[in-house]
């Protein structure tokens, strides 16, 4: 058994759903996430705008020293211009936890790069890990079975 652990772009979470489940994949955890790497937790408008129509809660400062910080550009979408960098400190992302047997791992791993390698910064990361162990909660069934 191995678990994959993936760190997406917010917009793509619906798209990688449905690839997902086009190759049979049932279980799936998202969690909502903030975090910053190579990206080094900025952005421009344009890619926030969803983020931030979400009413996600994040701390705006203007990217260059001596401007004003945009809290109140936060309450007006529209007002941002697509071009704008912002330094965020940290971006929201989804994380995907899937734990799957070794099999099937390198045709998760594919589908989710699939749908979310655009070659841009921030189109994350997928970890695999080795997993030591499973117990179904409801019925103590242990290991493979845990996952069937």
């Amino acid at each position: 058994m191995k678990q994959i652990i993936a760190i997406l772009r917010d917009e793509r979470v619906e798209e990688t759903k449905e690839a997902l489940e086009t190759i049979g994949v049932r279980g799936v955890t998202f969690l909502y996430v903030t975090g910053r790497g190579q990206q080094k937790g900025r952005g421009n408008a344009q890619e926030l705008s969803g983020p931030l129509n979400m009413n996600q809660r994040m701390q705006l400062e203007n990217s260059r020293p001596g401007d004003e910080p945009l809290d109140a550009g936060i309450k007006m979408a529209g007002s941002f211009q697509p071009v704008t960098e912002f330094a965020l400190g940290f971006l929201p992302k989804r994380m995907l936890i899937i734990v799957a047997y070794d099999e099937e791992v390198s045709r998760i791993v594919q589908a989710i790069l699939d749908v979310n390698q655009s070659g841009r910064y921030g189109d994350g990361r997928i970890f695999i890990c080795p997993m030591i162990g499973a117990i179904r909660v409801r019925t103590g069934e242990l290991g493979d079975k845990a996952l069937s």
